[in-house]
């Protein structure tokens, strides 16, 4: 278990992730809301799937990392983001991000990103072949290198948004409740 606390009126934020895309995107947010926070990054590979299609999977693997993350770290809150497939009809297919956090009362918030629509065949390819998007990323997008802070969505948008950005958006949204205590009860 990490240890660690924050300091009174800093609380410790554990992301559950070590992807920089996800933790540069939780380390961009929470301090505009909650200044001095102090961030530690857990390893939560043994409780996320690879590729989470549909929105069960994708929200259950961001309520997983979240929940794993506070609970190895002893901190004030745990941020699970989780990058996924949501079919909107039988061939159209939105990769979005979700984040949940929960905080050291068991209170939580969901919000989700953008998303963007993959072309059937290469979700067809991902459940045949057993394979992550990011698999085909040069297929689609054309792009030699792909960094993890762009994601595919940096090139598939012509650089109008970016994966990072994908991450500011879902946690900005997962922490609506605790901007507005009253209105959620908190």
């Amino acid at each position: 278990m990490l240890e660690g606390k924050g300091l009174p009126g800093h609380p410790l934020v554990a992301i559950g992730s070590r992807n920089p895309a996800k933790t540069k995107g939780v380390r961009s947010v929470f301090p505009e809301f909650f200044p001095g926070c102090t961030f530690v990054e857990v390893d939560t590979s043994s409780v996320a799937k690879a590729q989470p299609i549909g929105m069960e999977q994708v929200l259950s693997g961001a309520s997983n990392r979240a929940r794993f993350a506070l609970a190895q770290s002893s901190g004030d809150f745990g941020v699970g983001v989780e990058a996924g497939i949501l079919s909107v009809s039988p061939r159209e297919h939105i990769n979005l991000q979700a984040a949940i956090i929960v905080d050291k009362e068991g209170r939580s918030g969901t919000g989700l990103s953008c998303g963007f629509l993959v072309p059937d065949a290469f979700i067809e390819r991902m459940r045949k072949e057993g394979m992550e998007l990011d698999r085909y990323s040069h297929e689609l997008t054309g792009a030699e290198r792909i960094s993890e802070e762009e994601g595919i969505v940096y090139h598939v948008s012509k650089g109008r948004v970016s994966r990072l950005q994908m991450t500011e958006q879902c946690v900005s949204m997962a922490l609506i409740p605790w901007l507005n205590k009253k209105a959620y009860g908190f």
